[in-house]
């Protein structure tokens, strides 16, 4: 008995760490069967409105390049990478592209919780953070809404994290060709992603000119921020160039004026409580997040190396913490545009801000439950 005990710890200690990521899998993967479960329409946003194009893609061969609903006529000016996604995949399997609609959301939603824990791994180098970060996926009213809605934010959401993470690993051609992809996705989008590696590049500028001021005895050291500042403007101009290539094919001009999200001022502010839908939950583990990672990133400045002690730590670099502060800055401001007088879809850039906030609160549980010396944190899953 006791040895039939003792090899069931044995088993729990070695496969309670894949189980518990399966499981939150899973969990999310349930949640949203009932896309399929319940209905075979999928019933939010502009469903018909996207599906429309897809039947016409498949049914001609050919992306239209005039606008089928709003009475129809004029130059489509939406990006074409989500419609594109289902009606080939429709071609692929057969599957009519409003079923396939409801099954890519899924599939997305699944694909974007895998992305964020492996970003959050990247960032931190520790496998509970990536765990804790999955776990508060589950959690948050706002990336559950966005990740059951068949719409082209879901690849967005999806496109985001997965382009940071070749920024994080600094592969930057796959990180260019992420953004492109991206581009293609949705234009809220795409400036979500330029803006946060625009702001990451300028952090990186203004740390390489610090460390050139103050390590004049070392003056090779500022060479590796400025390189990685420099490699941003890699899937910056990407981005920008894919989308221009799309809008002139499209529109016939680059000018970003005359497309309808800034012609009509399209978006809800985000008052209190849609802000509150990031989830009660996530929003105190956020700020205890933030804060560890702003005591990590003093800690390097002041040359004091992260905690490790032998047992099994983490590795917040400072090219991590200044990613995720612009990530952070980025999409608030995008956030609250409206503040500035831009009005322009506050709420979808929100729900970026969700991502990342969720993200940095599996670092606020990782650094609360090592505060109270949890046992388990100390030895590698």
């Amino acid at each position: 008995m006791d040895d039939v005990q003792g090899r069931l710890l044995g088993l729990i200690k070695k496969y309670w760490y894949a189980v518990a990521l399966l499981l939150i899998v899973l969990i999310a993967l349930w949640y949203r069967l009932g896309i399929i479960n319940n209905y075979v329409i999928p019933t939010y946003g502009n469903t018909m409105y996207h599906v429309g194009i897809e039947r016409e893609t498949i049914l001609t061969q050919f992306y239209p390049s005039l606008e089928l609903s709003y009475g129809g006529g004029f130059k489509n000016f939406y990006v074409p990478a989500y419609r594109l996604l289902i009606a080939s995949m429709s071609v692929a399997t057969g599957i009519d592209p409003m079923v396939m609609s409801g099954l890519m959301t899924i599939t997305l939603a699944i694909f974007i919780l895998l992305a964020m824990y492996a970003v959050a791994y990247r960032l931190s180098d520790n496998l509970y953070v990536a765990l804790f970060a999955a776990f508060f996926f589950l959690v948050s009213p706002e990336i559950t809404i966005f990740t059951m809605r068949p719409l082209p934010e879901i690849l967005g959401l999806f496109m985001v994290p997965f382009t940071l993470y070749f920024v994080i690993r600094k592969r930057w051609w796959l990180a260019a060709a992420g953004a492109a992809v991206t581009a293609l996705t949705h234009q809220m989008t795409l400036a979500t992603l330029v803006a946060v590696i625009g702001v990451y590049l300028a952090l990186q500028l203004a740390r390489a000119g610090i460390v050139y001021l103050r390590e004049k005895e070392d003056e090779n050291r500022y060479k590796a921020p400025l390189k990685t500042a420099l490699w941003c403007l890699v899937p910056i101009l990407a981005a920008c160039v894919t989308y221009a290539l799309w809008q002139v094919y499209s529109l016939g001009t680059l000018s970003i004026f005359g497309i309808a999200q800034v012609v009509y001022r399209e978006g809800n502010p985000v008052d209190l409580p849609l802000f509150l839908r990031t989830g009660v939950f996530v929003l105190p583990f956020f700020v205890i997040g933030l804060a560890f990672i702003a005591s990590e990133l003093w800690n390097r400045v002041q040359g004091r190396k992260a905690a490790g002690n032998g047992e099994y730590g983490y590795n917040i670099t400072t090219d991590s913490a200044l990613l995720m502060f612009a990530w952070v800055a980025i999409t608030l401001i995008l956030t609250f545009n409206d503040k500035l007088d831009i009005h322009i879809f506050m709420d979808r850039f929100f729900t970026f801000y969700v991502q990342i906030a969720i993200i940095i609160a599996g670092f606020g549980m990782y650094a609360l439950l090592r505060a109270v010396d949890l046992d388990v944190l100390k030895v590698k899953p």
